[in-house]
């Protein structure tokens, strides 16, 4: 939920002249269990352009279950085709948004689907898999994730920096989102591609561990990379209803340490259903799991409200250029260095 200062319905787009013909991205979204193409029609009301799905986390994720979810979802996503696109690259990002389709790519929230083989890395890209998490809040294969780095960070593992020069070989995003401090920083030493925080905030306006220190900010800026903002409430002291100001605060708080060049949306997003089968899933430990509060409703900017974002960016002053840019220039800048 979302505070806002009008009753009336969330404007679109096309209520904002100046950034109509702007690309609008969401580098984040998680399918809720069920009700996809439903939470995929309001963002194509809204006007997002592209989105990137989230086909594997850490849990219970083995190579051959995700095989099988990536070729059913594919499936699915084709019997779309009057308003959906599955592309391959920032060519077919901008071809969709010219025919008024939404674009739709994946993403991998763990490492845990690609096992102990590196070849799995190549095959899952040739699938649309676009960039993948070293680790998803606890210790795996390949590095520490942001839970467990609060008692015992250990870094990247001798596997996981060998799958960082994989993932940097076949053109897939390195993405240290929910990873420990050393294996973000581990990570982005050792890449020889722009990184991304898909979805990260500032740890400097709030101290939680899903968010990232000034110097991983820092280092993330020096590999030309981005920070996708995220709208988890949990995540900027706001656990059950989220202000937009407080969301700006974050853009603004990076932007001034190293540029609006290197911010886009990564919003994570949850609809109610899929908040409690999270919570479900977690067995009574949200907090612990997810880092989530243990009760429910948990806040979230919704994308509903993503234009007025961004008419807030440009009531302060932020070029429309530079708007552009955060609503998905800048994403689409590093996709196309990293891509093949």
């Amino acid at each position: 939920m979302t505070k806002t200062s009008t009753a009336s319905a969330p404007p679109s787009m096309s209520d904002l002249p100046s950034l109509r013909d702007g690309i609008l991205c969401d580098i984040l979204l998680g399918p809720p269990p069920s009700g996809l193409l439903t939470d995929l029609d309001e963002r194509i009301r809204t006007g997002f352009n592209y989105i990137s799905l989230s086909m594997a986390g850490d849990i219970e994720a083995t190579p051959a279950a995700v095989y099988a979810r990536l070729a059913k979802i594919r499936h699915d996503l084709s019997g779309q085709s009057d308003k959906i696109v599955l592309v391959d690259g920032v060519a077919g990002i901008r071809a969709a948004k010219k025919s008024n389709k939404l674009a739709i790519d994946f993403h991998f929230q763990g490492s845990e689907a690609v096992g102990r083989d590196l070849a799995n890395v190549g095959a899952f890209y040739k699938l649309g898999v676009r960039w993948m998490l070293m680790a998803y809040n606890f210790q795996n294969n390949v590095g520490t994730g942001c839970i467990e780095a609060e008692k015992n960070d250990i870094g990247l593992s001798q596997f996981g920096k060998d799958l960082v020069a994989e993932m940097n070989r076949v053109g897939m995003l390195v993405d240290c989102s929910h990873s420990g401090y050393r294996t973000t920083m581990d990570a982005m030493s050792l890449s020889t591609k722009p990184c991304i925080f898909s979805h990260s905030n500032a740890r400097a306006l709030f101290d939680h561990p899903r968010n990232i220190r000034d110097d991983q900010i820092k280092l993330l800026a020096q590999t030309r990379g981005v920070i996708g903002i995220n709208g988890v409430g949990a995540f900027m002291g706001e656990p059950r209803e989220v202000s937009l100001d407080t969301v700006v605060r974050h853009i603004e708080y990076i932007a001034e340490l190293i540029g609006p060049e290197h911010i886009a949306l990564g919003l994570d997003y949850m609809p109610p259903a899929f908040c409690q089968y999270i919570l479900d899933l977690a067995k009574g430990d949200a907090p612990g799991m997810f880092a989530m509060p243990a009760q429910l409703p948990w806040g979230f900017m919704e994308p509903a409200h993503t234009p007025m974002l961004l008419s807030k960016l440009l009531k302060k002053g932020y070029p429309v250029e530079t708007v552009r840019g955060i609503m998905g220039e800048n994403f689409l800048r590093v996709a196309s260095e990293v891509w093949q």
